[in-house]
C-alpha cells in the first residue's frame, strides 16, 4: 500500500501509538541547518561535535545535505526507557521527525502532504488535520537553508561541504531566529 496525499480539509486518523517504527526505518532524515543548530544548542555543544557521531553529509549535485546517522537501522537518537522506544532530543527533533507520519510533498506545493503507509498508528485514534502550519515552518527552513547553501557554493565559490560548515557557523551563532525557541516550535501544529 502507497502513502495516501492529503490536501487542506482532508482529515486523518492518527495517535501515535509510539511504536517506534518512524525511528527505526532506516534513518533517512535530512535536516536543515536549522535542526542541526537546534540539536546542537539542545545538547550543549557545537554543531561540529555532532558530525559524524550523529550527523554525515551527502553531497547530490553540489548541494551538501546533512542526514541523521543510523545504527542498525535505527536512529543514533533512539533510545529505549524499558520497552518503550524514546528520542533522546525530542524537544529538538528534526522537523521531518515533528511531522511524521505526514511527509513533505514539495515546497513549491504546500497544499499537498503525503501520509506514511509504514507508521501503524495511522488509520487509528481521532480524525485529525495535517499539521498544515508546521509543515509551512518546514518548506521555510528547508527553502532558507536551500537558498544560504546556493548563494554559498554558486554565488562566492565555497566547496560544498565547506558551504555547510560556513552555514552551520553563522546560523548556529545567530541564536535570536524563532527557529531556536524549542517552546513556541512544539506549540505548532
Amino acid at each position: 500500500m502507497g502513502n495516501m496525499i492529503l490536501k487542506p480539509g482532508d482529515k486523518v486518523r492518527f495517535k501515535c501509538g509510539r511504536s517506534g517504527v518512524c525511528c527505526s526505518s532506516g534513518p533517512n532524515v535530512s535536516l536543515t541547518i536549522f535542526d542541526v543548530c537546534r540539536i546542537a544548542k539542545f545538547k550543549g555543544v557545537s554543531w561540529r561535535e555532532l558530525a559524524g557521531r550523529y550527523i554525515y553529509v551527502v553531497v547530490a549535485d553540489y548541494l551538501p545535505i546533512p542526514v541523521l546517522r543510523g545504527i542498525d537501522n535505527k536512529c543514533v537518537f533512539l533510545e529505549f526507557k524499558g520497552k518503550l522506544p524514546t528520542c533522546s532530543i525530542y524537544p529538538a527533533r528534526p522537523m521531518r521527525c515533528r511531522l511524521f507520519p505526514f511527509l513533505p510533498v514539495s515546497p513549491g506545493d504546500p497544499s499537498r502532504v503525503s501520509v506514511s503507509s509504514i507508521c501503524p498508528s495511522v488509520g487509528r485514534g481521532p480524525l485529525i488535520d495535517p499539521p498544515w502550519n508546521l509543515l509551512k515552518l518546514y518548506y521555510e527552513e528547508v527553502k532558507e537553508s536551500y537558498r544560504v547553501l546556493t548563494r554559498l557554493i554558486m554565488e562566492e565559490g565555497y566547496e560544498p561541504v565547506e558551504a555547510l560548515e560556513k552555514a552551520l557557523d553563522e546560523v548556529c551563532e545567530n541564536g535570536e531566529s524563532w527557529h531556536w525557541d524549542l517552546e513556541a516550535l512544539e506549540k505548532v501544529w
